[in-house]
């Protein structure tokens, strides 16, 4: 008869691991960020109206200052930036 299963390393391991979160939504606005611009080039050698233009360089500047809100941001922001930029990079590309 064996003993009960034991974990190969006993030390438990935090629910949140520092950096995940971090790099997960530093990941997320990025890719917006990348998205934005790419849209803002193309608007730009295409003459799009300067509405479009405006709405795309805010969302862009919208990724640049959370992008810097991440170097400050708490565990809960942090994550509320990473699922808030993973919805919208999917709102974005339709995936």
């Amino acid at each position: 008869m064996t003993g009960p299963l034991t974990p190969e390393d006993p030390t438990p391991q935090p629910l949140h691991q520092s950096g995940g979160d971090a790099e997960q939504a530093e990941r997320a606005v990025k890719e917006v960020f990348r998205w934005y611009t790419a849209r803002l080039t193309e608007a730009r050698e295409n003459g799009t109206d300067a509405e479009t233009v405006d709405e795309l360089r805010a969302g862009r500047d919208q990724a640049v200052d959370d992008l810097d809100r991440l170097d400050e941001a708490d565990e809960d922001e942090t994550v509320q930036i990473a699922v808030t930029y993973a919805a919208r990079l999917k709102e974005l590309t339709g995936n």
